[in-house]
C-alpha cells in the first residue's frame, strides 16, 4: 500500500466513523457499519455492511424508511473525499 492509498484508507475509515456514530444516534437499534475497498478501483470494489442487533431492528428500521437515511449519509460521508458509490454497494443485516 502507497503512502497517499494509506492516508486515503485513514480518511474513509473517519468518515465512515463519523456517520456511524450519527446513524448509532438517529436509527434505533443500529450497531456498526464495516467496509471493504480495494483502493485501486474504488467506484467498482468499495461495500458497506450496515449491521442491526437483531432482525426485528433492521425490519423497524426498514418500516420507517431510515435505510434511505443510512445510505444518504454513507454516501455524502464518501462523497466528502470524492469517492462515489452505488446504493447497492450498502448492504443491511443483522448481527
Amino acid at each position: 500500500m502507497t503512502k497517499t492509498q494509506k492516508q486515503l484508507d485513514k480518511r474513509i475509515r473517519q468518515q465512515l466513523t463519523l456517520a456511524c456514530e450519527q446513524i448509532k444516534d438517529n436509527v434505533e437499534g443500529f450497531s456498526y457499519l464495516t467496509h471493504s475497498a480495494d483502493l485501486n478501483n474504488l467506484a467498482s470494489k468499495f461495500t458497506v455492511s450496515c449491521y442491526f442487533i437483531d432482525a426485528i431492528a433492521l425490519e423497524h428500521a426498514k418500516q420507517k424508511n431510515q435505510l434511505d437515511y443510512i445510505v444518504q449519509l454513507i454516501c455524502n460521508a464518501l462523497a466528502s473525499l470524492n469517492i462515489h458509490i452505488k446504493n447497492n454497494a450498502i448492504s443491511f443485516l443483522k448481527q
